[in-house]
């Protein structure tokens, strides 16, 4: 009886194993069915295996992982059984909230909601150096320095997470370092008063997705371009009032991505379509290497006619992508950069009036990273 047992354990292991395959020779689709954020694991090199035994069986294991047939559909199935049985998440990097909306659970988002992470005083030291020295670096040049924060989601939207989620004190880090930064005499925009009442207007962030839509990065830029043109008064302001807020579905966003549901999570994206012409054209890059260095996260460059507004450069996060096609319309040229390290060489070959550093809230410690290369004594 237990020599029967075995063998009848034995083939369910391997039916389980061959079915997939036995229904994608029989022609029936089971390749992937949404991209993960991640690269897949490749086949190993068979030289691994001499090479490197240890290693070669683990990554043979990750690669069959990934490849096998019906990898997808059965993720979606068991992700899609979970949510309909229990309401809840099954990724751990995504909040399941109230009313269709989900919440990012990586990068410490979450933690920063809930005031649970303070900053040291070493932190914001270190952070106030650092920023003053590349403050009194572009002074010397006779420019300008902004840094603009970018509120989490969670901090504009806190009514649509799960219930019993609530601040645990009463300062958040971006609280704690707006002052010390302003102490020190360095300009900061800090994005949360303005954002919180532009959403009375119309939706600002995305429901399946961590990152603000076209709308919430109109309010974005607006405030940005309201904030400069007391420095550059020819600037002329950035109204939302001038826009029309256009809802257009489309396949859910990056948490619906990760839950490997973006067809069935949507998306009803807020877009912000300007009533008159654009004053904005395309503009070649400088003559200098994207520091990005990423498929996905090219520097973008735009001009416009009016040689009395500024020319800025923006080294920024992914948080930039929905503002600067807005803040590019008050810009005689405009540079976004998507990296958070300062590059004196840039700043030499475009020569800005003024450069911005877009800083998502959560990534506040970008306030630590350094140059590229060494500034030079002016």
């Amino acid at each position: 009886m237990a020599a029967l047992a075995n063998v009848l354990q034995l083939l369910v292991v391997i039916f389980f194993l061959a079915a997939p395959c036995g229904l994608s020779l029989l022609g029936v689709p089971g390749g992937r069915l949404a991209v993960e954020n991640r690269p897949l694991a490749p086949v190993p090199p068979l030289a691994e295996a001499v090479l490197a035994p240890t290693r070669f069986g683990p990554d043979m294991a990750a690669h069959f992982r990934d490849a096998a047939p019906f990898r997808d559909h059965l993720i979606r199935a068991n992700n899609r059984l979970r949510l309909a049985l229990f309401g809840e998440s099954p990724v751990p990097g995504v909040i399941v909230g109230r009313d269709g909306w989900l919440y990012y659970n990586l990068e410490h988002a979450l933690d920063d909601y809930l005031n649970v992470m303070p900053l040291s005083e070493g932190d914001m030291a270190e952070m106030v150096r650092v920023q003053a020295a590349r403050r009194d670096w572009l002074a010397a040049r006779g420019i300008a320095y902004l840094i603009v924060f970018a509120p989490n989601k969670e901090r504009v939207y806190p009514e649509h997470l799960p219930p019993g989620l609530r601040p645990l004190r009463p300062e958040s880090r971006l609280s704690q370092i707006v002052p010390r930064l302003r102490a020190a005499g360095i300009d900061v925009l800090d994005l949360r008063e303005a954002v919180i009442a532009g959403k009375a207007a119309g939706r600002a962030y995305m429901l399946t997705d961590t990152h603000w839509n076209g709308y919430g990065g109109l309010l974005g830029a607006s405030a940005l371009v309201a904030a400069l043109a007391r420095r550059f008064p020819a600037m002329e302001p950035l109204d939302p009032a001038t826009y029309d807020l256009v809802v257009t579905d489309r396949p859910g966003g990056d948490l619906a991505e990760m839950l490997l549901l973006p067809d069935r999570w949507r998306e009803p994206d807020v877009s912000a379509r300007p009533r008159g012409a654009s004053l904005t054209r395309p503009a070649a890059p400088g003559d200098y290497a994207d520091p990005a260095d990423h498929p996905e996260r090219e520097r973008v460059a735009y001009e416009t006619d009016r040689k009395d507004w500024p020319r800025a450069v923006f080294f920024h996060d992914s948080f930039a992508r929905a503002m600067q096609a807005h803040a590019a319309q008050r810009f005689s040229r405009s540079v976004f950069l998507w990296t958070h390290a300062f590059s004196p060489e840039i700043i030499e070959k475009e020569r800005p009036d003024v450069v911005v550093l877009e800083v998502v809230e959560r990534y506040l410690f970008a306030l630590l990273v350094g140059n590229r290369a060494a500034p030079a004594a002016p």
